[in-house]
């Protein structure tokens, strides 16, 4: 048949990760802040 459509069923996890990924039906709640030792502001000079 020429111009079908093939369609791919996923399950709700892989549906949900998708949805992450792609900032589709979600809002952002919260965000970290990692952060690391500088060592170049403490080497001597």
């Amino acid at each position: 048949m020429t111009g079908s459509t093939k369609i791919v069923l996923i399950d709700g996890e892989l549906l949900v990760n998708f949805m992450i990924q792609n900032d589709v039906g979600v809002s952002k709640i919260a965000s970290y802040e990692i952060k690391q030792i500088d060592s170049d502001y403490f080497s001597e000079e």
